[in-house]
Formats: structure tokens, C-alpha cells, sequence
């Protein structure tokens, strides 16, 4: 299993519950083996920072440009969770919205 989402490790691990990081000691940079998204050490990914400010930048972008829906007749039980574990982790259905834009 993976160290992401142990039992033995996190409290809820399937859950999608982001809150569980603002009171957290877990220092997400590579420092702690709880949480390891870039490696560490020596082998720890060179873009770390870069990549951190991208993704938050991109995802302000997508949030503030576009109103974002669940396509007709979708409900959030619809919505399938689960995961593909192999080399990389996707879901196994793809998630869909509907971006409509503000302008």
C-alpha cells in the first residue's frame, strides 16, 4: 500500500479532507516520511519550489476564469473515488466538470 494513503499513517486516508494539513507538523518538502510527493535527500526534485508555485498560480487561474459545474444530471454520489495504483496513481473513471467562463 501505498505511504499516502496507510491507515497507519493518516486518519481517513480516502477521504478527500485537505484540512487534515493546517494544524499538521508534517512538513511536505521532503523532510518527513509521512509525505514524500518529491522525493528526498540527494534524489529530492530540483523544481520543488517552481512546481509548488505553478500549481498553486494555475489552479487560482482555472478557479477565478471559470464557473464550475457537475455535467447535467451528475450527482456528487456519482462521483467515483477510486483509484488506479501501478506506477503512477489515476482514478478509475475520469473526473468530469463543466467549465463555463466568466467573460
Amino acid at each position: 500500500m501505498a505511504i499516502s494513503i496507510d491507515p497507519n499513517v493518516w486518519e481517513k486516508p480516502l477521504e478527500f479532507w485537505p484540512e487534515r494539513f493546517e494544524d499538521s507538523k508534517v512538513n511536505f518538502k521532503g523532510q518527513d516520511f509521512k509525505f514524500l510527493p518529491f522525493g528526498s535527500g540527494r534524489r529530492k526534485c530540483p523544481g520543488i519550489n517552481f512546481a509548488m508555485v505553478i500549481v498553486e498560480l494555475a489552479l487560482a487561474n482555472l478557479l477565478h476564469c471559470f464557473d464550475w459545474s457537475m455535467p447535467y444530471g451528475m450527482k456528487v454520489e456519482d462521483i467515483n473515488m477510486d483509484d488506479n495504483i501501478g506506477l503512477t496513481t489515476h482514478k478509475k473513471e475520469a473526473l468530469c466538470l463543466v467549465a463555463k467562463s466568466k467573460w
